[in-house]
């Protein structure tokens, strides 16, 4: 569950950082006690937004104390009918991600939004390294034996090289300046804005990983990089598995590691012995989707009437 003053600092880092601007909706049917909450990210035009370096709009669903199951998807429903409307009317180009313990999106379907699926991966903890891959856990011996060592810094210095390093060797940018990961970490604190380096042995660092904790339950993976050359040495795997050791210590459920969507990352997440889970973007229909599905439709039945020709010829 996000710690709604997290969630407000969180906000508050993203106006200032992209230039949005934020909202936290309360969704509740007269006369109910069950409501949702939701963050809106909106542009300049008042429309839906979803900054870089988000995965999700930070959503929360509190139905009434009830063991009973009926009772508890009928009060989601009441809630995502209001969410609906707030969706619709501020629809443009982006849709609204769920996270991913929504799963039950039919209340979306019903009305005819349009719903995407996208993937990231859930580690549950107690962190068990016996479950990792043998590849992984050799990586990690040989980063030790080469006298590497990882541990938290509050130093912005040493995490920004690292993140500079992957965008040289990947060529892209996570936008994102030395002055923004000091910024984020004075406005949601170092136990919410943990940063993770890995150091050479002569103190260099090569590698990091940040991990936000604005939610009780779940950490998330949010940003990481490595200096190329010291990648074949297996920093990235002792940086993963110290860090895991250290948020499993915090007694929280686990940690979302952020994205599986792309073929590369998602197979050395899995060798983490995470499992996969889906969460859903929604999206009004526009009249260009209108447009386009009309178009699909008559290829369709062009397509057909040409069979039933080219057969009876």
């Amino acid at each position: 569950m996000y710690e709604p003053s997290l969630l407000e600092r969180w906000a508050a880092f993203n106006r200032e950082k992209w230039g949005c601007s934020t909202t936290i909706h309360r969704f509740q049917q007269e006369g109910s006690d069950s409501y949702c909450e939701s963050l809106f990210f909106l542009n300049k035009k008042g429309k839906l937004y979803l900054p870089p370096l988000n995965s999700y709009h930070p959503t929360l669903f509190h139905p009434t104390n009830t063991a009973k199951s009926y009772k508890i998807s009928t009060q989601w429903h009441e809630a995502a009918e209001l969410l609906m409307r707030k969706i619709g009317s501020t629809a443009g180009t982006a849709g609204f991600c769920l996270p991913p313990e929504f799963s039950d999106i039919r209340p979306f379907l019903w009305e005819g939004y349009q719903i995407g699926v996208k993937y990231t991966y859930y580690l549950d903890f107690p962190y068990a390294p016996e479950t990792i891959s043998g590849d992984i856990r050799s990586r990690i011996r040989r980063a030790e034996s080469e006298g590497y060592t990882t541990r938290r810094t509050t130093h912005m210095g040493d995490v920004y090289p690292c993140l500079l390093g992957t965008e040289a060797r990947q060529g892209f940018t996570h936008q994102l300046l030395l002055q923004d990961l000091e910024r984020a970490q004075e406005m949601l604190g170092a136990e919410a804005f943990r940063c993770y380096v890995c150091y050479s042995p002569h103190g260099q660092p090569v590698s990091t990983n940040i991990v936000l904790l604005l939610d009780s339950d779940r950490a998330q993976s949010w940003v990481a990089g490595s200096l190329p050359e010291h990648l074949s040495k297996g920093v990235v795997q002792q940086l993963q598995h110290v860090l895991l050791q250290d948020i499993s210590s915090l007694a929280i459920k686990g940690i979302d590691l952020a994205g599986a969507n792309i073929r590369s990352v998602a197979k050395a997440k899995a060798a983490w012995g995470a499992y996969l889970i889906p969460y859903f973007v929604i999206q009004k229909r526009g009249w260009k989707d209108m447009l386009r599905s009309g178009w699909k439709w008559w290829q369709f039945y062009r397509n057909m009437r040409q069979d039933i020709v080219s057969k009876k010829l």
